[in-house]
């Protein structure tokens, strides 16, 4: 029995699948979306004020950073070209103000008066990645932006020799340069993404495919900036036209896909996948899940449909479920600026115990700027702010009575913390029991003390107050805890004494 116990020491853990639950009863795991949104930034300058397009939000040096993808007002042709696209940079210091300073790197329109970011050696090229900071680089090249060249936008004419992902770097943000090597002679679009894995010590790429509608397949990377390996003896099935390179699709590891519980001609748009670093094994993604409508003779447009965005979950990044279909982000009513597609950038803010998460919103659908006729690209999509609260993206929900037993743990620390909502009404109860599961004396759900409320940190106490449980710390129990009405979202057994911390108000 001893052999199977999870080892969760004094780290948080979080309720994101099915690892916590051996037996349970009236139960189930449920998709808790944002607290609150609203819009942050939108296009008000002439090189922006068409489109906003990927982010990357991170802070570094106590400021919280923007890079995001922005066109100015533009036709459809020249918007589908690709060459109207710049890569812009927003600062704030609360995340939820933003300002565009005057960077001084690009020319555009005669002035250099603009927050445009200043990319050397992408010739017709567009960055369709995210921004990370690179632990292990030197400070010059501690900015990391993955790149796509594509030759057919600067030239007409595509070059399956030089086409492909690249790696652009940086010291500030700011100034870039591309890396010489091509990385993968691939040419995928959406937000890809790459990060660094402080569990396995590996970078790791997440890059939307084909195969054959959207999925992101994952690439296990040990060093950046030489080319990264695939499966050479994949035969893609999807091709962009005579020597035109297609997207990834069966040569790497699938990481996210739609399945059997998706309806028909729906995808996964991009990932949007974050390391959560305040729980033990915890990843999230974000994808849009896209809905295609019928194309014709069936409905008016080619590639048009309805986006919205939802959660998935992973506990080594490896291989993401999605807990339920619950959206994340769910559509507006028509007329809002939620109605049309969502895509959620890379990254999250931490200030207190809320976490801000950024998101383009469009009140067009996927082609509706093109299709039933042609609209002009202006204003056409917005930067919003989603207020999540720490750890709470997905909940054990007992709606009425339920219950759950964990599998043997062993931990250490003398005290037990839930992350609970109980509302008004609900209530919880907590037993430990030995590995086989009978209650140890002085801890069953008899001597519980009733949890009520809505709390992040509530200790669990037994016999009116007891609270210490530092005298079963490294043996094997188990958790059993009785709801109604209620939802659970995290534990943590605490060593040694906490500091109550500042929730700071957005």
């Amino acid at each position: 029995m001893t052999r199977n116990c999870i080892g969760v020491g004094s780290r948080k853990q979080v309720f994101l699948d099915e690892r916590f639950i051996a037996r349970s009863e009236g139960i189930r795991l449920k998709v808790n979306p944002p607290l609150e949104r609203r819009e942050v930034l939108r296009g008000d300058r002439p090189w922006d004020r068409g489109w906003i397009g990927w982010l990357t939000v991170l802070e570094d040096e106590g400021v919280y950073k923007m890079w995001y993808l922005a066109a100015p007002e533009s036709t459809v042709e020249e918007i589908d070209s690709g060459k109207v696209f710049r890569v812009c940079y927003a600062v704030s210091e609360d995340g939820v103000n933003w300002r565009k300073p005057e960077l001084g790197l690009v020319e555009y329109e005669g002035s250099r008066r603009n927050n445009i970011v200043c990319i050397e050696g992408l010739p017709g090229g567009s960055p369709e990645g995210s921004v990370f900071l690179d632990p292990k680089a030197p400070p010059e090249q501690r900015y990391k932006m993955l790149v796509v060249l594509n030759s057919k936008l600067s030239t007409g004419k595509p070059d399956p020799e030089k086409d492909g992902i690249y790696l652009a770097y940086s010291h500030d943000g700011l100034s870039w340069q591309v890396h010489e090597k091509r990385l993968l002679p691939f040419l995928p679009d959406t937000e890809n993404e790459i990060l660094y894995d402080p569990d396995s010590g590996k970078y790791v790429a997440y890059l939307r495919a084909w195969a054959p509608l959207r999925k992101v397949v994952r690439v296990e990377i040990e060093n950046l900036l030489e080319p990264w390996k695939y499966d050479h003896s994949v035969k893609n099935l999807m091709l962009w036209g005579k020597d035109s390179l297609p997207p990834p699709g069966y040569e790497f590891p699938m990481a996210l896909s739609y399945d059997d519980f998706d309806p028909p001609q729906t995808d996964i748009y991009n990932p949007a996948v974050f390391h959560y670093p305040w729980a033990q094994d915890a990843w999230y993604a974000f994808p849009s899940v896209y809905r295609h409508f019928p194309e014709p003779p069936l409905g008016p447009c080619v590639n048009d449909g309805l986006l919205e965005i939802q959660l998935a979950v992973s506990r080594d990044g490896v291989r993401f479920q999605r807990p339920d279909r619950t959206p994340y982000i769910p559509l507006g009513v028509e007329g809002t600026w939620h109605a049309g597609q969502m895509y959620m950038g890379v990254g999250m803010i931490r200030r207190g115990d809320r976490l801000l998460q950024y998101y383009i919103a469009s009140d067009v659908s996927h082609s509706g700027y093109r299709c039933p006729k042609p609209l002009p690209i202006v204003d056409i999509s917005r930067v919003f702010v989603a207020v999540q609260l720490l750890d709470r993206f997905v909940g054990i929900q007992a709606p009425d009575e339920g219950w759950l037993l964990t599998p043997p743990l062993r931990f250490s620390g003398n005290e037990l913390e839930l992350n609970i909502d109980c509302g008004a009404t609900g209530e919880a109860l907590v037993e430990i029991d030995d590995a086989n599961g009978v209650p140890i004396q002085g801890f069953s759900l008899d001597e519980s003390d009733r949890v009520r409320g809505n709390h992040l940190r509530k200790k669990v106490s037994w016999r009116n107050g007891k609270t210490d449980v530092s005298a079963l710390a490294e043996q094997p129990i188990r958790l059993r805890i009785r709801m109604r009405s209620a939802k659970l979202y995290a534990f943590q057994f605490l060593a040694g004494p906490t500091v109550g911390r500042e929730t700071i108000e957005i």
